[in-house]
């Protein structure tokens, strides 16, 4: 079989895999998770899309892909630089949260960004309500969290420091410092949002709605930079730039990267994958300042725990490191982690480790309070991520895997995402809990599309068919509102 052949087969069974995802999603009779345990919810029948807005949005996304082409061309030329690189780099930043708003235009009214509204919604949060009532006192709250947040719930509540608590309090504290900023904003708002803020919401401060929308923008626009460390990591592994292209201009096509917008969650993936592209330098420095990544991400989230292995993990098993350089750059990495850390606790007088420990405790209770069934989720678990992270994607993530040719994160964040299931650390909802694993997974299938000789036009053909089905997934399912 020559490569092109096979090349062939792997893009026609994406076309086959999407063809099947589609009708599954429209049969209300196969329940998407367990029943009685956790089901991501589908759009109801009342729920009309707008032809031209599915239109408009397919025609931002077609942009979007003729830009990934010929980005794929020009990097996979044998003169090159590294002011190109950057060029393409800055581009694929700018296109990237473009690709992610034609995306989101694409949903039904109500789907798109007016998804904002659910960041002050509780069921879907809650940071907002808590930073508005119980925050006048910013020192003294932080200062009291440790016994705080022992006694809160095991929901999205009692299972996170304070990094999202203190974001959304800054966000807020910033439109009342600057009314001008804040009705500016509020002016400009588009018109399903508007009705989204009135309907679901009602009367709220113009500060308040301009704070929440800022959040959102920030969360999109974090969430797309992804692609740059994305790009980074590649290239620090050893890839070339067009490999490293394949992998990183994938990202703002990748789905729950798109369907949970505004939450945190996909924003957590630019912290997770600048540690692991700050790990391959291979220097002190660079390891440190990927130690100071870390305790920044776990200012906001345990899911940081995972990503330290992964980082550890990568630098333990660099290959041609003597074992003593191994012992001081995993020395150096926990001296960046520990210092601003410490430095924290000492200013704001909350114990950071404490935290940790009622948050873990929290995510424990979780499941006492909602058991899961381990082994329907062992089965679960790995279609919910191949489906979250694109099933195109996904399919050349296992040519690479399968061929030997995936780099050493892919690997580490594969064994580590087996860990957790397996554990059952990490039972339901991983299609949200997972996307800051997603872009590792990017890499092997990146390698996956070089292993069969893949250009200009396999990524173009792939990410075309990772936009159809982001657009499919918006018109049949919902993953953000806590009730439909």
């Amino acid at each position: 079989m020559t490569l092109r052949v096979a090349r062939v087969l792997v893009l026609v069974g994406s076309v086959l895999l999407l063809l099947g995802l589609g009708l599954l999603l429209r049969d209300p009779r196969v329940p998407l998770g367990v029943p009685g345990e956790w089901t991501w919810a589908r759009l109801g029948e009342a729920v009309e899309p707008v032809a031209v807005s599915v239109g408009l949005g397919l025609a931002g996304l077609a942009v979007y892909v003729a830009f990934v082409a010929i980005g794929r061309r020009d990097l996979g030329r044998s003169v090159r630089g590294w002011r190109r690189e950057a060029i393409w780099l800055i581009g694929l930043l700018v296109m990237g949260v473009f690709a992610q708003l034609a995306a989101l235009s694409a949903a039904p009214p109500g789907y798109g960004t007016a998804k904002m509204v659910t960041l002050a919604m509780s069921g879907s949060s809650g940071y907002y309500n808590v930073a508005r009532t119980e925050m006048t006192d910013v020192a003294g709250f932080l200062d009291s969290y440790p016994q705080w947040i022992r006694e809160q719930d095991v929901y999205h509540i009692g299972t996170h420091p304070p990094g999202l608590f203190l974001t959304t309090w800054g966000a807020l504290a910033a439109m009342d410092a600057f009314p001008g900023l804040a009705r500016g904003i509020d002016e400009r708002l588009p018109v399903d949002l508007v009705n989204a803020f009135r309907e679901i919401l009602g009367p709220m401060p113009r500060a308040d709605r301009a704070a929440l929308v800022l959040i959102a923008a920030l969360t999109l626009m974090i969430c797309a930079g992804t692609a740059v460390p994305l790009y980074l990591l590649m290239r620090g592994s050893g890839r070339d730039p067009a490999v490293a292209w394949s992998a990183a201009s994938l990202w703002p096509l990748v789905p729950s990267a798109i369907l949970f917008q505004p939450t945190a969650d996909t924003a957590f993936p630019l912290l997770a994958v600048s540690a692991l592209a700050l790990a391959t330098r291979r220097g002190a420095i660079a390891a440190a300042l990927s130690g100071v990544v870390l305790a920044v991400g776990m200012v906001f989230t345990l899911a940081f725990l995972a990503v330290g292995l992964m980082v550890a993990l990568m630098i333990v098993t660099s290959p041609g490191v003597s074992i003593r350089r191994r012992a001081g750059l995993i020395l150096a990495t926990g001296a960046g982690f520990l210092t601003p850390t410490v430095v924290g606790w000492l200013v704001t007088g909350a114990n950071p480790f404490l935290i940790w420990w009622w948050n873990q405790a929290n995510h424990a209770g979780f499941y006492v309070e909602h058991p899961r069934r381990y082994a329907a989720w062992l089965l679960i678990n790995p279609i919910e991520l191949t489906v979250a992270l694109g099933l195109p994607a996904a399919v050349w993530a296992g040519v690479g895997l399968a061929s030997g040719r995936a780099p050493r994160v892919s690997w580490i964040a594969l064994g580590v995402l087996v860990l957790l299931t397996v554990s059952g650390r990490s039972l339901s909802e991983v299609a949200r809990l997972w996307i800051p694993f997603c872009p590792m997974l990017l890499a092997a299938s990146a390698a996956g599309q070089a292993r069969l000789g893949g250009g200009a036009v396999t990524l173009a053909v792939t990410a075309l068919l990772m936009a159809i089905q982001v657009v499919m997934m918006q018109l049949t399912i919902q993953v953000v509102y806590p009730d439909v």
